[in-house]
């Protein structure tokens, strides 16, 4: 609910939540320059950008989990967040799909949630020659996200100039979506982000259904979940449709995200290019030639799967951030995306996935430390943290992904400090060697191990 209170008037629920009193994060809130006349009134301070929508599959998730006399209790809470879901998926059809294609947009390479993939390079040239052109302000900020991490594993001060112009240009428009879509060159419908649009709409439809169940057919309120269930299903249909006729290369076997200022597929081959597993996103055959990518050694079979730059891609690297890591989280929703297709791969990559993160420990040690993670990153019922070593703040799809395995642990302990012997529940690790890499204590592993230990169950 805590993620709700801070949606802005327009439906858009943002990518930062600001913590009060924590410093030394940048861009910082008084950064992105967010006013209450932009975003209406907030509980807390925020970002001026969203981030990929999986909220949707999230709380339905939850709601999945709970007891049937937890979901009577909670009721009023879950239409809550079913409304404050009905107003972002229509912000994003509103206002991120100018062309009526029913795929969205993304403005700024944080929102796709893989910043500084090697797909986007185009995109990161053309907004640096804008920038250079309209003398937007770049400031870097000293770049605090390498305080605790090395700077070979994080974006560079390439693309952190784009990253920092694109904010100037969206604060000289005051965050008007129609002005920066006119004006900025960046404008990429992502395919991770619109497969994760085409999964909330599913899964807000689930949820629907099954509050219609939870407040009795027949009344009022159930009548009106049922019809926003149905129309939710018309749109995942019609954003499915629009992914597989416009993101799907029959030449490469593979999705990719499209350059909607310079009119091009962005034909790099990365953990994104897999999303359309989910969800039936893809076709049964379009799937198949998914599978057969991901089951290439040369490609996306590596030693510790699944690296988010195909290996035999020129600009692969395993150790910097989106360009080769394998990261838990992109494991995860290809995953979900195995599972709902019932392909038996997916046992054996969810048992890679959790030998990735355990580094070796035992596994009922290894959930006693995650369980211990989440707790310490959490500041009470409501705030969530990445990671209380070096992000202060919240994250919107972190915090949801830590949601999802809340419901497993039945007995919340007290906050439990790293031992020893306990892995480090990273960001991200080396696809060939396993090498933890990225930030450490890292809220949303240590919610993945206990999701993904789990479905094993």
């Amino acid at each position: 609910m805590a993620i709700f209170a801070c949606q802005w008037r327009n439906g858009m629920l943002p990518q930062i939540r600001f913590m009060p009193g924590q410093h030394g994060y940048r861009p910082d809130a008084d950064d992105w320059g967010v006013t209450p006349a932009v975003s209406g009134p907030t509980r807390l301070r925020t970002s001026g950008i969203t981030q990929p929508p999986i909220i949707g599959v999230c709380a339905y998730e939850v709601f999945r989990k709970i007891a049937p006399h937890e979901r009577e209790a909670h009721c009023a809470d879950f239409l809550a967040i079913a409304d404050g879901l009905e107003k972002y998926h229509d912000w994003l059809f509103r206002e991120r799909d100018p062309w009526r294609e029913n795929l969205v947009l993304c403005l700024h390479p944080w929102e796709t949630g893989t910043d500084n993939s090697p797909a986007f390079d185009p995109l990161i040239e053309a907004t640096r020659a804008y920038i250079t052109d309209r003398g937007l302000p770049v400031d870097t900020f000293g770049r605090t996200d390498m305080v605790h991490v090395k700077g070979e594993h994080r974006p560079t001060e390439h693309d952190y100039t784009a990253y920092v112009g694109l904010l100037a240009l969206f604060k000289r428009y005051t965050y008007s979506q129609q002005a920066i879509t006119e004006h900025s060159p960046f404008l990429l419908q992502d395919v991770l982000f619109n497969s994760l649009f085409a999964s909330s709409l599913d899964a807000l439809a689930r949820l629907e259904d099954g509050l219609a169940y939870v407040v009795e057919s027949g009344t009022d309120i159930s009548g009106r979940l049922n019809d926003l269930a149905a129309r939710n299903r018309e749109r995942d249909q019609a954003v499915k449709l629009a992914i597989r006729s416009k993101l799907w290369s029959e030449r490469d076997g593979l999705f990719f995200s499209y350059d909607s200022r310079g009119k091009r597929l962005l034909r790099t081959p990365t953990v994104s290019s897999l999303m359309p597993l989910m969800a039936g996103v893809a076709t049964p055959a379009q799937a198949d030639a998914l599978v057969a990518h991901l089951l290439d050694p040369t490609e996306f079979w590596t030693p510790v799967p699944i690296p988010s730059m195909a290996l035999n891609s020129t600009a692969f690297n395993p150790q910097r951030y989106w360009s080769g890591p394998s990261w838990p989280v992109t494991n995860w929703l290809v995953i979900l995306g195995l599972r709902e297709r019932g392909l038996p791969l997916v046992e054996e990559l969810r048992a890679r996935t959790l030998r990735m993160i355990s580094e070796g420990a035992d596994e009922k040690r290894v959930h006693r430390a995650a369980i211990g993670v989440m707790e310490q990153n959490s500041f009470g019922e409501e705030f969530t943290t990445p990671s209380t070593r070096q992000y202060a703040h919240a994250w919107l799809w972190d915090s949801t992904i830590v949601a999802v395995s809340w419901p497993l642990v039945r007995n919340k302990p007290t906050a439990r400090a790293p031992q020893e012997d306990d892995p480090g529940f990273w960001e991200y690790y080396d696809p060939l060697a396993g090498t933890p890499l990225g930030a450490a204590h890292m809220t949303w592993t240590a919610s993945l191990f206990l999701e993904l230990e789990k479905m094993g169950q």
